[in-house]
């Protein structure tokens, strides 16, 4: 495996060329250091995913390790854990059948003014086989359109939609959801299309399962351009794989990747925790260059 060698303090190793590292040595409920949360920091900020192998993590550690890296962000959907404020678990069950949350290729809470900036998901118990997430880069769908596609989309904005959330989640008979859950069908939020990093610069495609339509247009002038968009978000060489190991965290810088979770592990169960770390205000980006992802590395 090749080595990340401008990390010091902990092991990071690519997992594709677009996005996505692995990264060991650390152990993140020992308290590390200051630098090396910055080292681990550092790794999600280029790398958009990040799985931190070989934790150890009660609920109750994990929330304190989740801490570390910002306030955290409220879910308008899922009730956390009793006592562990933030903490969903997700539980399946190996004769559990039907859907898993997340199988379309989604942004978490992008219906929100402020989605999560970053999702984090602990995997305690894990198929043998099966049950990856996929992941994919919203940057480099970006860089992939034509300038004159760019310059078309700077400026627009579109229309984010919690129709249909309450009732896909709704279906899931071991998930707790909050009491007022269901009013997410009925939230509608305006972001850009093209959008700024507030910490890499890179202008990337805010889009998603979510989005309805472009504002000025209908839902069906918008569908073509929508399927379109999201065609080039999702390009296999776009994307990464994580696989899970029990034991790993993985966690993502939530606006900038698209996700998926592959429902092939039927006969086994699996029992994960999830937590988000606040984000920003999607804010839209002016700029014409496009920064090339080597020239962002080497900062």
């Amino acid at each position: 495996m090749l080595r990340d060698t401008r990390f010091q303090r902990i092991n990071v190793f690519p997992i594709t060329g677009a996005l996505g590292a692995d990264i060991r040595g650390v152990d993140l409920s020992n308290a590390p250091d200051t630098a090396t949360m910055a080292e681990v920091r550092k790794a999600l900020d280029i790398y958009h995913v990040i799985a931190v192998r070989e934790q150890k993590l009660t609920p109750a550690s994990y929330k304190a390790v989740a801490a570390r890296f910002g306030a955290f962000s409220p879910n308008p959907v899922h009730a956390s854990m009793p006592d562990l404020e933030h903490i969903i678990r997700f539980e399946r069950e190996p004769d559990d059948t039907g859907k898993v949350i997340g199988e379309d290729w989604h942004m978490d809470l992008a219906w929100l003014p402020r989605p999560p900036g970053i999702t984090m998901l602990y995997g305690e118990i894990v198929p043998a086989v099966g049950g990856d997430t996929c992941f994919s880069s919203l940057a480099m769908a970006y860089r992939a359109l034509s300038p004159r596609l760019r310059a078309l989309l700077h400026g627009q904005t579109a229309v984010h939609s919690g129709k249909g959330v309450f009732a896909i989640n709704a279906m899931q008979s071991r998930l707790a959801l909050r009491a007022d859950a269901a009013s997410a069908e009925e939230t509608e939020v305006v972001h850009p299309l093209v959008c700024m990093h507030p910490v890499t610069k890179e202008p990337y495609l805010f889009v998603s399962s979510v989005m309805r339509s472009l504002m000025g247009l209908s839902e069906d002038e918008s569908r073509p351009l929508i399927q379109y968009l999201l065609q080039v978000a999702t390009r296999p060489e776009f994307q990464c794989r994580v696989r899970w190991e029990a034991g790993t965290l993985t966690m993502w810088d939530n606006p900038c990747v698209l996700h998926t979770a592959i429902n092939d592990y039927p006969g086994y169960r699996r029992v994960t925790y999830r937590t988000t770390i606040e984000g920003w205000v999607p804010v839209a980006d002016s700029a014409q260059a496009v920064p090339a992802r080597a020239e962002l590395q080497g900062a």
